[in-house]
């Protein structure tokens, strides 16, 4: 069964003090962590200047990457503890409380959306609304770029449990790439472009049309 949003938000702000150092030696379902927020990002159109919000910022890791690039960097995330780590190592970035289902800025405000392992946070039920929340605030001809971790299929899903054994967590329920891939299209993107970037992520990425 999927955790509650007080659940969620409990697990982060525990996990904010270690979740560095977990991605830095990354096991179960992170594995392979810092070369998917690197070729997810890679994967992204970007001009020096751009407005890019990054929703599920934690501490800021995936966000970094664009601003490295030259992006201004905004963030949320629903944990005031990934918030106040994000802070302290990205002072440069504007940060606020906010989801998927709950984004505190206006209309086209952004250039770039993207988000790293956050979206199957997301209840299923609640996942088309949720995307249709972070296109709202991308601008026409903006890019989004989701990275997460999904599979192929259900026997895709059954091949990770196997796998992962103990490291399988039966209170997730991961997005899979197919009716992701129909739901990004139907919202309005073109140009999607996906990519496997680890034995349990994919990326994608496509562009807001007029």
């Amino acid at each position: 069964m999927p955790r509650s949003s007080e659940e969620i938000r409990s697990l982060f702000d525990k996990w904010a003090l270690t979740y560095d150092d977990s991605v830095r030696q990354p096991c179960g379902p992170l594995e392979g962590y810092e070369h998917s927020v690197k070729e997810a990002a890679a994967m992204v159109p970007l001009e020096a200047g751009a407005f890019l919000l990054d929703v599920g910022i934690g501490t800021g890791t995936f966000g970094a990457l664009f601003a490295e690039r030259g992006a201004r960097v905004w963030g949320i995330d629903v944990s005031r503890q990934m918030l106040a780590k994000c802070r302290l190592k990205h002072p440069g970035f504007s940060l606020a409380e906010g989801s998927f289902e709950s984004i505190p800025y206006p209309d086209e405000q952004f250039d770039v959306v993207v988000s790293s392992f956050s979206f199957h946070e997301v209840p299923p039920a609640a996942r088309g609304a949720a995307w249709a929340e972070a296109m709202r605030v991308l601008k026409p001809e903006g890019y989004i770029c989701l990275l997460d971790i999904m599979f192929a299929s259900q026997e895709a899903v059954a091949d990770a449990r196997q796998a992962l054994g103990r490291y399988w967590d039966d209170d997730e329920d991961y997005p899979l790439v197919g009716d992701l891939d129909a739901l990004l299209r139907l919202s309005g993107l073109c140009d999607v472009r996906w990519r496997q970037t680890a034995p349990w992520h994919w990326a994608v990425v496509g562009r807001r049309r007029t």
